[in-house]
């Protein structure tokens, strides 16, 4: 067992040596590749050292260094010394794009309709505005049961509700590079959180919280990204990171405790099974994959898995076969199996990567990676050529939302992805045009100064 972890950590470093491979290349780890590569070396490495005592197929994490070489071979394709002197030439109108006052209108809108939607949702579900405020972990609890039991009344609030607080933390994240002040940057955090918080706490819903943070930082590199500034983190934001840590533990552990341990009266009892909770969310992706991984090449494995036949397509691009009339229902968290490991860990949440060789097999999976490659790299070649990108920056945006997400599951898989796309497209649309003339005004302001 000692060997084959050891192994599996090899290939995990691997993953992190062909990212940094690339950024010695491009000159930066704000790119798709490398970031790709830091994404699932945290994936994998983490959950492997933490655990280090539980088993893995180290092949298992052997394919996904395979998977995320042939990402990276996708950016080869392209001049991006080019790109980033062409990139620099636009940083004065970054303020004014992504720091306009439609920008702002359309967050406070978003941000707010979320909250509100999200509370019709729940008052939906028969849960009253009392145990909203005064019961929250009951009410939790009984939002949590109904949807494990899958008698969730699916109503529009619910669906608007998480869609408005993607595009609202996303536009968040545009903002808040562009803010001048703490107290502005303060806003915008608590804004751009408060409805994934709520339903957090109040729905125990803990993937869009997460998803949330992903599209927040998302934003803020999109911002980056659009003013030349290529670094992943800024020094001075280090410190509140530090204190943001600990209020995000508290929020998760407040909605672990809707989830059945509310009950629980022995502290020492608690303190295990939270720990249970948070290994199983942080760690069991890795150790379910790999199990899957066994089963399926012909080895040992704890799940006697369905044999399933080739799917093309549909785990990772379900809501677009069901507009075109396939009846096929995946269950809640895609899989029916829920791998365990004693009472440390346990789920259903198996990588997008099993979606893929499920819809694809193994080199079709490499392949299908190698073409994302390409189309993400030509977007983000495109983001930094184009002076008043628009498309190019939603598919930046929601191509790190890709990368967050691929350790469940595929955003693609996700019919809430493709709505909140298409709408963070259009307010950027709509805000280039607001923004033109003011565009024009600075453009011609910095000739002016630069003949004089």
């Amino acid at each position: 067992m000692t060997f084959g972890k050891c192994l599996a950590l090899v290939f995990s470093l691997m993953i992190l040596g062909q990212a940094y491979l690339v950024r010695r290349h491009v000159g930066t780890w704000l790119f798709p590749a490398c970031l790709f590569g830091l994404f699932w070396f945290g994936f994998t490495f983490l959950p492997l050292v933490i655990l280090f005592w539980v088993p893995v197929n180290p092949y298992a994490t052997g394919f996904l260094f395979v998977c995320t070489l042939a990402f990276s071979i996708g950016s080869l394709a392209f001049d991006w010394k080019t790109a980033f002197a062409r990139n620099a030439s636009k940083r004065g109108t970054t303020v004014v794009v992504y720091g306009s006052p439609f920008l702002k209108g359309a967050f406070y809108a978003s941000t707010l309709l979320s909250l509100l939607f999200v509370i019709l949702d729940s008052l939906a579900q028969g849960v009253s505005l009392r145990d909203l405020f005064f019961d929250l972990i009951s009410s939790a609890a009984a939002y949590r049961d109904l949807a494990g039991y899958e008698m969730l009344n699916l109503t529009v609030f619910g669906r608007f509700g998480t869609v408005l607080a993607l595009l609202g933390v996303i536009l968040g994240g545009l903002l808040f590079p562009s803010t001048s002040t703490k107290n502005e940057r303060r806003v915008i955090v608590v804004l751009s959180f408060l409805p994934p918080i709520f339903m957090a706490v109040a729905q125990s819903s803990k993937w869009t919280l997460f998803a949330c943070i992903a599209f927040f930082w998302a934003g803020i590199l999109a911002h980056r990204a659009s003013a030349g500034k290529l670094q992943l983190f800024d020094k001075g934001r280090v410190k509140p990171l530090t204190l943001y840590t600990p209020v995000l533990i508290l929020i998760v552990s407040i909605s672990f405790m809707s989830r059945g341990l509310s009950t629980v009266e022995d502290s020492g009892d608690l303190r295990d099974m939270l720990l249970a909770r948070f290994a199983s969310y942080s760690c069991n992706h890795i150790y379910a994959f790999s199990d899957w991984f066994s089963f399926t090449v012909g080895g040992h494995s704890e799940i006697a898995y369905a044999h399933e036949s080739a799917a093309y397509g549909y785990y990772t691009f379900a809501p677009l076969f069901r507009v075109m009339g396939s009846r096929k229902v995946l269950p809640q968290g895609l899989y029916d199996e829920y791998y365990s490991y004693g009472d440390l860990l346990g789920g259903n949440i198996y990588t997008m990567f099993r979606g893929l060789i499920l819809d694809f097999g193994f080199i079709g999976s490499v392949l299908f990676m190698l073409a994302t490659g390409l189309l993400l790299h030509w977007a983000f070649h495109t983001l930094l050529r184009n002076i008043r990108p628009v498309f190019t920056v939603a598919v930046f945006v929601f191509t790190i939302g890709y990368f967050y997400w691929s350790f469940g599951a595929s955003i693609l898989s996700t019919s809430n992805s493709y709505l909140a796309f298409a709408m963070l497209w259009v307010v950027l649309g709509v805000n280039k045009l607001v923004t033109q003339t003011a565009g024009r005004s600075l453009a011609i302001a910095t000739e002016a100064a630069a003949q004089s």
